[in-house]
């Protein structure tokens, strides 16, 4: 209970009424808990657009449901991409890029992606209906896995940091627990389109991990959010290409 609890206030704002101290041990075996958060997550938005749609129009319901996806996460994801993105098109090579995404002051380019991010979910989610309400619940399973592979895929670019608390680096019963998760997810929410949707991001948070890689020497906590917040939103527009 206790790495599930601080997978959830981690990746969350929603009030656990805990004071547990975490060691380093805790946060990774919390990411074990990944999915399962980024069920919880994708349950609440679903929850909240099915009672949404209901009271106002189309337009309003995206806003909102864009409004409480920003409060149940507390933007962290959308910080990660901020920096991610400053750091890659502000730097000059490796070392220059790291020291820019250390800045807290967000960048000209990390604000643009912020903005961009921002608008293309919102413009994803006023495309909504109930058609797609069970995508909306995979999304976030496939934003917080897609951290997972990331972790133990690809070594860590710096020798300290907040990411590094949760990096797994080549922990196959981690990779296996985890993949096992969601595909049990995805498959009894959306069946064989499931599996579909599960490859297709799958491809796409490798690929993009990849080149975050070639340009930092590794990863950090920031590519992890940036990943998350990005397969989020790919998934999602698979999952209008889907359906």
């Amino acid at each position: 209970m206790k790495y599930f609890l601080c997978a959830l206030t981690f990746l969350t704002r929603i009030p656990v009424g805990t004071n547990n101290i975490y060691e380093q041990d805790d946060f990774q075996k919390s990411v074990y808990f990944f999915p399962i958060i980024g069920l919880i997550i994708g349950g609440i938005l679903g929850g909240s657009y099915y009672l949404l749609a209901k009271i106002f129009p189309q337009p309003v319901s995206a806003a909102l449901l864009l409004l409480i996806y920003v409060f149940i996460t507390g933007g962290l994801h959308l910080d990660g991409l901020t920096d991610t993105v400053d750091g890659i098109y502000g730097g000059r090579d490796r070392e220059d890029r790291l020291r820019i995404m250390r800045d807290t002051h967000p960048g000209a380019f990390g604000v643009i992606a912020a903005v961009l991010v921002l608008l293309l979910k919102y413009s994803l989610y006023t495309q909504l209906d109930l058609k797609l309400l069970f995508y909306l619940f995979a999304a976030p399973v496939l934003g917080r896995q897609a951290m997972v592979w990331l972790q133990i895929i690809f070594p860590y670019a710096r020798k300290e940091g907040l990411g590094k608390l949760f990096t797994s680096y080549a922990n196959l019963p981690l990779f296996a627990v985890t993949t096992g998760i969601t595909l049990v997810i995805l498959i009894s929410l959306l069946k064989v389109a499931g599996l579909y949707l599960f490859l297709l991001t799958g491809i796409f948070s490798l690929l993009l991990a990849w080149y975050f890689s070639r340009m930092l020497g590794g990863l950090t906590g920031d590519t992890y959010g940036a990943s998350c917040e990005l397969t989020e939103i790919f998934a999602l527009l698979i999952a209008l290409l889907l359906v």
